[in-house]
């Protein structure tokens, strides 16, 4: 998760995603804060494919984010989560 490369953070949020085990919740939360939107898109997508509860407050605070992409992602994995949307 260390790497510079955003491609090897990109590709393994989304094989976390894919696995669906819960220990990978606190490897993918700090992705949420990655420079690069489509890395935070995919940790979105993965934490709500893996349904962790302790994912709500930080796919929350991406509903504040600049990009588009990683907003829709973050409402998607909220309500995976059971979060209904604000009306």
């Amino acid at each position: 998760m260390k790497s510079d490369e955003k491609w090897v953070r990109l590709g393994v949020a989304h094989s976390l995603g894919h696995i669906g085990d819960k220990k990978a919740v606190e490897f993918l939360i700090p992705l949420l804060s990655d420079p690069h939107h489509d890395v935070r898109a995919h940790a979105a997508w993965a934490l709500g494919k893996i349904g962790d509860t302790k994912a709500i407050e930080p796919l929350k605070n991406l509903l504040q984010d600049q990009k588009g992409d990683v907003r829709t992602e973050a409402e998607a994995a909220l309500g995976l989560l059971g979060v209904k949307k604000d009306p």
